[in-house]
Parts: structure tokens; C-alpha cells; sequence
């Protein structure tokens, strides 16, 4: 993965504590409501990761299984590399609808143990056709560092919508940003910035966090939209 020349820069940085709500109390208990790098089901800390389930609209399921894998469809949502899957949508309406992806869905590695994690972190619309099966290629950011990133053999399914504090303003600091390879004609940009946002979701997945300075110089970098 292409990486820019600035961002080495930043590089320790990314160790100094990350300055978001995670250092905010509640009354008088002095612990801090979360830590980077200590979040159930991210990095290397077990358990699934926290939030409501995400279900889908009546009408709407998913057929078949859910694999780590770029569909034969040109139909691509999301933004991110490592954690890609395949998933095919049936619309038993009779009306096109529009699912809404929200931001902080997590795809959920049936094998967690070797595969993965993906957070969604850009809300994203997918049109089903009326009584029709829609193939879907997903593409999210890795939540746990050191293990595989996604392929054909892992399986995933639709997880919980993240309720980290962290990530929860991560995502609403990135919700204006390009993200998606559709807004990039040249595609090393894209990779560029998807480096970018990949290094900045392990540094509060996995690792202990970034100051302020470091986070706003590397958001000044990723295009609005």
C-alpha cells in the first residue's frame, strides 16, 4: 500500500495518547471511559465488538454467505482495503429501496481468531432493485492489526454499528471527507488517502492513540467533499 512521504512524519506520534473523548470522566469515577488500543474486539483484545445489531429492513436479506472477496459486480460501496467482502442482497419488494450501510457497521470475521475485523466509516446507500438479488462489493478499514486481512476462504457476516467513543468521533470527523475510489480519477490517490484513514483507525484499534496536532495534520491532508 502506497503510503505519502508527510505521513512517515507523523509516524510516533501515533503512539502519544489520543486526545478524543477518552480522556473525559464521569462524575467522580476517575477512569477513563475508553482507552485506545483497549477496545473489546479490536486489536488483539477479545469479544465482539460493542453496539446495537445491525438488521436489516423487512423485506430485505441476505442470501447466501457473506465471503472475503471482490464480487464479479461493479457495484462497489465503501472505502478501505483489507477488509473487502461479497454480499448478495434480495429485494422481495415490489419497489426499488435503498438500504442505508450505516457508519460504525462492523463485518464481523467468523474466524476471529485469524481473519480481520472491518469498520464501515462512511454511511453508504446500496439501490435493490424490486424483486431482484444484488451483488455487492464492501469495503471497510481493519479493526485488528496483526491478524489476516480478508480472502476468499473467510467468512463474515453483518455485525453490530460500533458504539466506540472513539471511533464514533473518528467517523464524525471523517463523515465530509473523499473516501469512496469513485471520487479519485487517479487511483493512487485513493490509495493514498485510504492509507491515511487505515492509519487512523488502528491508532485507536490498536494501538495507544495521537495527539490532536497529529490527527488535525493528517485530516487537512484527505479532500472534503
Amino acid at each position: 500500500m502506497k503510503m505519502k512521504q508527510s505521513f512517515v512524519l507523523l509516524t510516533a506520534a501515533l503512539l502519544m495518547a489520543f486526545t478524543f473523548n477518552a480522556c473525559k470522566k464521569k462524575g467522580g469515577d476517575n477512569k477513563p471511559t475508553e482507552q485506545p488500543g483497549k477496545i473489546r474486539g479490536m486489536g488483539e483484545n477479545t469479544g465482539t465488538p460493542d453496539g446495537e445489531q445491525f438488521v436489516l429492513p423487512t423485506g430485505i436479506s441476505v442470501v447466501g454467505t457473506i465471503k472475503g472477496d471482490d464480487c464479479d459486480t461493479v457495484y462497489q460501496v465503501g472505502s478501505g482495503s483489507l477488509v473487502e467482502v461479497c454480499v448478495a442482497i434480495f429485494n422481495s419488494k415490489q419497489e426499488d429501496v435503498t438500504l442505508v450501510i450505516p457508519a460504525g457497521l462492523i463485518i464481523l470475521a467468523t474466524n476471529a481468531q485469524e481473519y480481520q475485523h472491518g469498520i464501515v466509516i462512511q454511511e453508504t446507500r446500496i439501490t435493490l432493485k424490486a424483486n431482484k438479488l444484488t451483488r455487492v462489493s464492501l469495503d471497510s478499514y481493519c479493526i485488528n492489526a496483526t491478524k489476516h486481512a480478508s480472502r476468499e476462504s473467510a467468512i463474515y457476516t453483518l455485525g453490530p454499528v460500533s458504539n466506540s467513543v472513539l471511533m464514533r468521533e473518528l467517523i464524525n470527523l471523517l463523515k465530509n471527507k473523499k473516501l469512496e475510489q469513485s471520487e479519485y480519477p487517479v487511483y493512487n490517490d485513493y490509495l493514498d488517502v485510504n492509507s491515511d484513514v487505515q492509519d487512523l483507525v488502528w491508532s485507536i484499534s490498536d494501538h495507544d492513540g495521537l495527539d490532536r496536532a497529529a490527527l488535525n495534520a493528517i485530516l487537512a491532508t484527505i479532500p472534503n467533499r
